[in-house]
């Protein structure tokens, strides 16, 4: 049986984790942190392609994550996700979605059913993956399936190799460092929680007057974001981003005029001009690298999962 290590425990670290384990591999993750200390458990997740390149491939990724979490994890009661309508808004008219052949239907929702100052839209059904649940649910799919966990921190691939053979970068901007990889930037998210309030629905604006505005109705809370500040390390909360954020979920429902908050939280999304998920060779050793995935790691999660799995059986 051959030993898989992975060096990162966020969501991508934990799927192809997951899925090595269900193939038969020895799997052993190391990272500086796990649920719920990780970059992933800050993010106010569900299924929808943002921020990731190249389309196809990205295309491709989604639509098998988002089969992947219908057939195996909607069913689970503990994992915390949930279907959602998820409608993108827009304030000028726009061409089909360059993801549409991810999903099994969307549509244009009517115009009596858009805010205020807005004239197109898509919608469609997909999947919110609470992550104050998710995360902790995905650690113990993992450690029940036999996979082991260091919380250790890899500041030379050397140190990996001296007793693996076999290594899955999922380190998101980790990368930087270990691998040299300048490529890979930080794309800053603040977010805002809330008491829930009855909204139902998953809604965003990401390039209009609101952009980036966006509404998730998790479980126990409502998500309202967000921020997309590019090249930006600060992991502060921002007091003008918070009103920021405010304002604008505001201008997409006024039901959220008056809201009362309940958290706040700062992440950094990976970014990288095209997601890397590749075999480098290091003489007698591999790297999977599995990384760059923007704002969309957890709706490519799955589907990059399993090409790393491909990747690793065919060595």
């Amino acid at each position: 049986m051959r030993e898989i290590l992975i060096l990162g425990s966020g969501v991508s670290g934990l799927s192809c984790g997951i899925l090595l384990l269900k193939d038969g591999f020895k799997v052993t993750i190391w990272a500086k942190e796990f649920p719920p200390h990780t970059t992933s458990d800050r993010a106010a997740a569900f299924w929808y392609p943002y921020l990731c390149n190249p389309p196809d491939k990205s295309t491709a990724w989604a639509g098998d994550t988002l089969r992947y979490l219908r057939q195996f994890v909607l069913n689970e009661p503990e994992s915390g996700c949930a279907m959602r309508s998820i409608t993108e808004v827009f304030d000028h008219q726009v061409e089909n979605p360059w993801w549409a052949n991810a999903v099994e239907e969307w549509h244009r929702p009517p115009q009596e059913e858009l805010p205020e100052n807005y004239v197109d839209g898509y919608q469609t059904q997909a999947v919110l993956m609470d992550t104050t649940r998710y995360m902790g649910w995905l650690l113990n799919q993992y450690s029940k399936l036999g996979g082991r966990q260091r919380q250790h921190e890899v500041t030379n691939i050397g140190e990996a190799f001296a007793s693996y053979d076999i290594v899955v970068n999922c380190t998101g901007l980790g990368s930087r460092e270990l691998f040299g990889d300048n490529g890979v930037y930080p794309i800053r998210g603040q977010v805002v929680m809330i008491k829930s309030n009855g909204f139902d629905q998953i809604i965003a604006d990401d390039t209009g007057p609101n952009s980036l505005a966006v509404i998730i109705p998790r479980l126990s809370d409502t998500v309202l974001g967000g921020t997309t500040q590019v090249n930006d390390w600060n992991l502060e909360i921002d007091p003008q981003d918070t009103q920021d954020i405010l304002r604008k979920a505001a201008e997409l429902s006024p039901v959220f005029n008056k809201v009362e908050i309940i958290g706040e939280s700062v992440g950094l999304r990976p970014a990288r001009d095209e997601i890397r998920l590749e075999l480098e060779k290091f003489g007698a050793k591999f790297v999977v690298h599995n990384y760059g995935h923007g704002g969309s790691g957890f709706t490519l999660s799955w589907g990059c999962a399993q090409d790393v799995l491909e990747i690793i059986k065919r060595l």
